[in-house]
């Protein structure tokens, strides 16, 4: 199993590969979007885990283009900003094909235990 994360926090991006291979789970990690795409065509993952606002490519456009061109991965979208939008992002990248969504900052265990569920392996212990 790959886990592909997509976010411009280069810490979080670090710190989420890290937690991942330290489940024994195999994960990637890009800066925007139009990279996330570039890398899943290269080595799909089945689990794309990407945050919602990116510059160059954000993540509602990111998971509109993952789901026409990889429609069996599984999508998890998340965000930690405020958008000062009037509509709900998470609903917005449900209704495009996220499977989950999180609210930045998040327990790490529960992401890890979304990824094992969208792919059905079950739990391990740290």
């Amino acid at each position: 199993m790959r886990v592909l994360v997509i976010d411009d926090d280069e810490d979080f991006r670090k710190l989420a590969l890290l937690w991942f291979r330290s489940y024994g789970i195999e994960a990637d990690g890009a800066a925007n979007g139009a990279k996330g795409l570039a890398l899943q065509r290269a080595r799909p993952a089945a689990v794309i885990v990407t945050d919602i606002f990116m510059p160059e490519m954000e993540g509602i456009e990111t998971i509109h283009d993952l789901r026409r061109e990889f429609p069996e991965a599984k999508i998890i979208a998340m965000s930690g900003r405020d958008p000062r939008v009037k509509f709900d992002v998470f609903q917005v990248a449900r209704e495009l094909g996220a499977a989950r969504t999180f609210k930045k900052p998040f327990k790490f265990e529960d992401l890890v235990a979304a990824v094992r569920e969208l792919t059905g392996v079950g739990a391990v212990r740290h």
